[in-house]
């Protein structure tokens, strides 16, 4: 009887020891407790469960998402061409039948508080949206998610407050973890391995040191398991749990599709365009400037060496304008020594001719009385002294007579080296005349295209504003290496200041009818792919392999991998394609 129940005590120690071990070797899986390496499948991230509750609609003019937070229903509408932030619209969203008004926010986003966000379940939502364009209604759905709080009236959370009070957390999405990273379904097996060694090491006492081998080698298994499971862990600290993040960050999924959510696209200013089959001519871009009109500018010169004198409102500033005619100032002659000896002898010999003069006129007429010289005579005598007292006149005035100077066109003052009392001599240009709104451009062209075939032109200028051009001609002399294309600006030109720099961009040659992206539309995927992004979704972009070839600086001609009316990102696209 004895023999009897000493060996049922070996077969039942011996089964609890393989039950020990399975146990053990259940509870610890190395791919499992190095958190955060999971190598199964999981869903794409972005729109899943990671994310924050959203609702999303889209309609031929909007597009439309709306992100909770708490009781907040934070509302980005966009265009859907373009991708431009709408902040005009009054929008009105109904939450499963109860209506609330979206107020706009200064970042440029509406906001819709209402206590049912915190409601779990589905949600029907509908949005009424009143621009300047017109009326629009969008129709979505809201999936709110159970909070991941401690559920005190509900199984899970008794079941999750028991596991505290053992040792084990339980994570946001309802698992269980312990200490050592393990979840509660690897927590219990673990622990009942434990228990078992324990009712061993208890039987070992009782049986002495027949069965201290198995307890020992069982104390040894378990403490491998603990040392393996505690350094699954070493050296990578994942700061906050994976599982309790919002998912709202941009990231590029495995399929390769990019989730870039709103407040991301707000912050890069991203902007799309639907592409169209059009038809362009080769542009070349060439440097140029802004040039006076010969026939609507004048240069105020002295033809006199003297001083000038300022006009009696003084010197014309900057920028005043004035009129044809309009007094600008005098110069008044200065002469040399040797001209002023030339003068003073001039006049002296002019005086003494005078002189005789007056007194041959006074003889002839006391002789005209007695009748003994004719009277011809004596008029011509006067006509000669009437003559030297002109040139003496004439003389006399010349050394102080002033020359005004007198504006030749309508304009502006753009240039002015007038000072009053300075000497200036013809050759100096006092002031310059020019009107701002009727000037030239002159663009240099060196081989870039042949002058001869520009059918029409543009002008860039300071501000992003764009002139449009019309050709007068081309010199056909080079003027070191370079030709000079002159252009007339079609309309008005505004207020251009002379020798601006501007760029002329020329297009010649035959008209190439294709898809046409700008070059900003371009990046360059990881495998060194050309790329551009189809806006699939509201949230989502697309990288499409393109194949291209150059057409001028601006824009490039697409070959293949795109058709027309596909939505592409036209700005910061090397931005998007940062996101990993």
């Amino acid at each position: 009887m004895r023999l009897l129940s000493g060996a049922l005590a070996r077969t039942f120690l011996s089964a609890l020891a393989g039950a020990s071990i399975a146990l053990l070797a259940a509870g610890f899986d190395p791919a499992q407790a190095h958190e955060g390496h999971d190598h199964a499948d999981k869903p794409a991230s972005g729109t899943g469960t990671l994310t924050s509750p959203r609702v999303v609609a889209v309609s031929e003019s909007y597009q439309f998402v709306g992100i909770v937070e708490g009781e907040v229903l934070v509302v980005y509408l966009d265009r859907a061409s373009d991708n431009e932030p709408v902040t005009t619209a009054a929008i009105d969203v109904t939450l499963d039948g109860e209506t609330y008004k979206a107020e706009l926010q200064k970042n440029g986003t509406y906001e819709v508080t209402a206590p049912i966000l915190k409601r779990v379940g589905q949600i029907e939502v509908l949005v009424n949206i009143v621009d300047t364009g017109g009326t629009d209604l969008l129709v979505g759905a809201l999936a709110i998610a159970p909070s991941a709080g401690p559920e005190a009236t509900s199984a899970s959370g008794l079941w999750s407050r028991l596991l505290q009070r053992i040792g084990i957390r339980t994570a946001p999405g309802g698992t269980a973890t312990g200490a050592l990273g393990l979840d509660a379904g690897q927590a219990l097996i673990l622990g009942g391995g434990v228990a078992c060694i324990a009712v061993l090491g208890v039987v070992g006492i009782r049986r002495r040191r027949r069965h201290a081998v198995s307890i020992a080698l069982l104390a040894v298994l378990l403490a491998v398991v603990l040392a393996a499971t505690g350094q699954a862990h070493e050296g990578h600290d994942h700061g906050a749990d994976v599982r309790a993040s919002t998912g709202n960050s941009p990231q590029r999924r495995p399929d390769g599709t990019i989730f870039l959510p709103k407040p991301s696209q707000r912050l890069l200013e991203v902007r799309t365009s639907i592409l169209k089959q059009q038809s362009a001519t080769k542009a070349v871009r060439l440097a140029g400037r802004v040039a006076a009109n010969p026939n609507f500018s004048g240069v105020v010169q002295s033809t006199i060496s003297g001083r000038y004198e300022a006009p009696p409102g003084g010197v014309p500033p900057l920028g005043a304008r004035v009129k044809a005619g309009d007094l600008l100032g005098q110069v008044t002659p200065a002469f040399a020594s040797i001209d002023s000896s030339d003068m003073a002898q001039t006049l002296g010999d002019i005086e003494q001719k005078l002189s005789i003069a007056r007194a041959k006129l006074a003889r002839q007429e006391q002789l005209l009385r007695s009748n003994v010289v004719a009277s011809a005579l004596v008029d011509e005598t006067r006509m000669e002294v009437d003559g030297l007292i002109k040139r003496r006149t004439d003389l006399l005035a010349a050394r102080v007579r002033a020359e005004e100077l007198r504006a030749p066109v309508d304009g502006v003052i753009a240039a002015s080296r007038a000072v009053s009392g300075q000497v200036v001599s013809p050759s100096d240009r006092l002031l310059e005349i020019i009107d701002p709104s009727r000037v030239l451009i002159e663009a240099l062209v060196f081989d870039q295209i042949d002058p001869d075939t520009v059918r029409e032109a543009s002008a860039a200028v300071s501000g992003n504003s764009t002139l449009e051009l019309r050709l007068l001609g081309r010199s056909r002399a080079l003027q070191q290496q370079y030709v000079l294309m002159q252009f007339e600006v079609v309309g008005a030109a505004g207020p251009l200041s002379i020798g601006l720099p501007v760029t002329v961009i020329a297009r010649a040659g035959v008209p190439v009818s294709g898809i046409f992206v700008p070059r900003a539309a371009l990046a360059q995927a990881p495998n060194g792919q050309t790329v551009v992004f189809e806006h699939k979704e509201p949230e989502v972009f697309v990288p499409r392999a393109v194949r291209t070839e150059p057409f001028d600086n601006e824009t490039v001609l697409v070959t293949g991998g795109l058709e027309a009316g596909t939505k592409i990102v036209v700005r910061n696209a090397p931005l998007v394609n940062q996101v990993r």
